[in-house]
């Protein structure tokens, strides 16, 4: 079977869409890199993205097969309130991730790269709360 890279963004989207608290929120509104087309449409409503940002690799100079990527997440909402009430508790789901395996992607851990804001998206004018995170994964999927 060929190498295949894994997907942390995907991974740590579909882990917080299976939560129940977080489902209650935002229903099936959790996306990788941006909103699709079809849901901009229909905001401001509880949803979120998550997206690769820069950042230091934690594993540069050595052969490991893992390393960390830093995540942002926007969360949004018809409030601030609501947004920001979305991105408290993705960000505590987010800390207590430990070492799993989610769509063949093994993440050791998330952590909190530190950051936070909240305000208005600048062009669209919707309710939206900010946070940073930081994910140490295997970069080979897991099959």
């Amino acid at each position: 079977m060929p190498d295949v890279a894994a997907d942390p963004i995907g991974a740590l989207v579909a882990l917080l869409l299976a939560d129940s608290d977080i489902a209650a929120i935002a229903a099936a509104r959790g996306y990788g890199g941006e909103l699709p087309a079809a849901q901009t449409r229909l905001m401001p409503r509880p949803a979120f993205v998550l997206r690769a940002s820069g950042g230091v690799s934690l594993t540069a100079g050595s052969n490991a097969e893992i390393d960390a990527q830093r995540v942002d997440l926007f969360a949004y909402g018809e409030t601030p309130n609501v947004a920001g009430q979305l991105a408290d508790l993705i960000a505590l789901k987010l800390r207590r991730v430990e070492r799993r395996t989610v769509n063949g992607t093994l993440i050791h851990w998330v952590k909190s790269a530190g950051g936070y804001s909240s305000g208005r998206e600048p062009e669209t004018d919707w309710p939206r709360a900010w946070r940073s995170f930081q994910v140490m994964f295997a970069l080979a999927r897991i099959s």
